[in-house]
């Protein structure tokens, strides 16, 4: 046995980055992969096109825009960006910001059809210039800034941001329901459950595949709880081809322009930390092409959000969690996962029965791999020698990032809509704090 092959079973891996699979775990592994998509993919959009005004039939071919590009933009990262198998999904910062954009929209006295097209403007802006410093090299500059300490503020305060959207699908809440539902609650209790006890006591294939059933008892556990979404009207559809510009022609707006391109300059530290942890992971050595290449496809995966009128995509630092979790980090049934969600997002019929995972089920995928990756980033800090400077930028992050995120919307009101939509995300703040404490106020050598 090479010592190549040797590394994946050293890091307690089953499967390297360029191992075959036989048939029937390269089917498994596949199917699970598109649970993973699907479960992260039909979620956000369904939120987050609601904020944006969207109907029903809006929301649908929301959804199946997000299924095509999302697969189509995570095979191009794996093959020509950084290479290591990371989903490209809906960005739960992108989350943030167009639901910041949306609700601060009519203060402005601005149109939410309008908000839409000046959306699709800034992210083929946001693109182009993620393109033109990967094209530069200037990602490897980025990386400096993005210290374990920042990397940790951000896996940290990500988890924490996402937290309460998973705990609202865990107990049912939504806009018509203020209530607990019980019912919703099993159903992720189950669900969570089975994944993390297989995950825990489960050995070798059967582990692996702990998301896969997590996810089919937690569906037929909703089914005979009634809480399983039903098929709407739109599943008699034939197959259809998503249209460019789906919102309208793109418009400008500075403000939203400069809101999105920040937010993608910022998406550099999840970049950075997905590469990085998937190295960790699969024992991968890390190159600075890598950050270039991915920077670059980075960039495109927002022209296609701009073209495809879809949330931008971004590499899911969760994925750390889950190819952990999973032990496999092969490539190919990845891409066959990836070209399984695109084939699905051609054929509304099926992507509106695969969105209708019940949030609970979904949810509790998610809550499972982010309890992982707030593991991650507090590991992050124990690279770091905790002096008195280095607990004073992270407290002083923390506190403001995590503090920010219970302010009620209108404290903002009085300042520019430029500083209102980012003021408002307090991940962006604790890793901006973070970023300007390390590298400027609080920097060793300025301190000497």
């Amino acid at each position: 046995m090479s010592q190549e092959s040797k590394l994946p079973q050293q890091l307690g891996m089953r499967y390297g980055l360029n191992d075959n699979l036989p048939l029937k775990e390269l089917i498994s592994y596949s199917v699970q992969h598109l649970t993973y998509f699907l479960a992260n993919a039909a979620i956000l959009p369904a939120i987050v096109g609601g904020y944006l005004g969207l109907d029903q039939l809006g929301l649908a071919s929301l959804v199946q825009r997000t299924f095509i590009l999302c697969g189509i933009v995570s095979i191009f990262q794996s093959l020509w960006g950084h290479r290591f198998p990371i989903m490209e999904g809906p960005a739960g910062l992108w989350y943030g910001v167009l639901i910041t954009l949306a609700t601060s929209a009519p203060s402005l006295g601005k149109g939410l059809d309008v908000l839409r097209t000046d959306i699709e403007m800034g992210f083929i802006i946001a693109g182009i210039v993620c393109i033109f410093i990967g094209l530069t090299g200037m990602a490897g500059m980025v990386v400096k800034v993005f210290s374990p300490m920042v990397n940790g503020v951000f896996l940290v305060l990500m988890c924490l941001q996402l937290s309460p959207a998973m705990i609202k699908g865990m107990l049912g809440l939504n806009s018509t329901n203020h209530m607990v539902d019980f019912n919703s609650l099993l159903a992720f209790v189950i669900t969570t459950g089975l994944i993390m006890w297989i995950t825990l006591k489960g050995k070798g294939f059967f582990q692996s595949i702990a998301v896969l059933v997590g996810v089919g008892f937690g569906w037929i556990t909703a089914l005979i709880l009634g809480i399983s979404p039903q098929i709407n009207q739109y599943s008699t559809q034939l197959p259809t081809t998503p249209e460019v510009f789906a919102w309208g022609t793109p418009t400008f707006d500075i403000g939203v322009v400069l809101a999105c391109v920040f937010a993608a300059l910022l998406l550099f530290s999840n970049l950075i930390a997905s590469i990085l942890g998937m190295s960790a992971v699969t024992g991968e050595p890390v190159k600075p092409a890598m950050f270039n290449r991915g920077a670059i496809f980075t960039g495109v995966s927002d022209i296609f959000a701009g073209l495809g009128a879809v949330i931008g995509f971004i590499p899911y630092a969760s994925a750390i969690g889950f190819t952990s979790m999973t032990g496999v980090a092969s490539r190919k049934p990845f891409i066959v996962g990836a070209s399984l969600i695109t084939i699905l997002g051609i054929f509304p019929q099926v992507g509106i029965f695969f969105a209708a995972i019940p949030p609970a089920v979904g949810n509790s995928v998610m809550f499972v791999v982010f309890c992982l990756i707030l593991g991650m980033g507090i590991k992050e800090f124990s690279k770091v020698n905790l002096t008195n400077r280095e607990m004073y930028i992270l407290g002083i992050a923390l506190m403001v990032g995590v503090g920010v995120m219970f302010l009620p919307q209108e404290v903002f009101n009085n300042l520019p809509p430029l500083f209102r939509y980012m003021l408002l995300n307090g991940m962006v703040d604790g890793i901006i704090i973070c970023i300007v404490l390390e590298q400027i106020l609080l920097n060793d050598k300025l301190m000497d």
